[in-house]
């Protein structure tokens, strides 16, 4: 397994996790798809569907400034 994968996989971890400690009405608005669509599905569904979208979020950049400054805020980096 390489590295990318492992961290991948850690991140699907920690985001399933969390998703287990939400409910339905707490996942449905953060869903990428319109509360209305999510009402007949399980809170399962919901939780695997917020582990995508949140993996996907990621993916396309939307979090690389935050995720930057998080890593030199624990890692005591200056800003280069």
């Amino acid at each position: 397994m390489t590295n990318e994968t492992r961290y991948k996989k850690a991140l699907v971890n920690i985001l399933f996790y969390q998703a287990i400690n939400m409910s339905k009405d707490e996942l449905q608005p953060v869903l990428f798809f319109e509360e209305v669509a999510t009402d007949f599905w399980t809170l399962e569904q919901c939780r695997m569907q917020y582990v995508k979208d949140q993996l996907q979020f990621i993916d396309d950049g939307n979090l690389d400034d935050e995720i930057e400054e998080t890593w030199n805020t624990v890692f005591k980096k200056e800003n280069v």
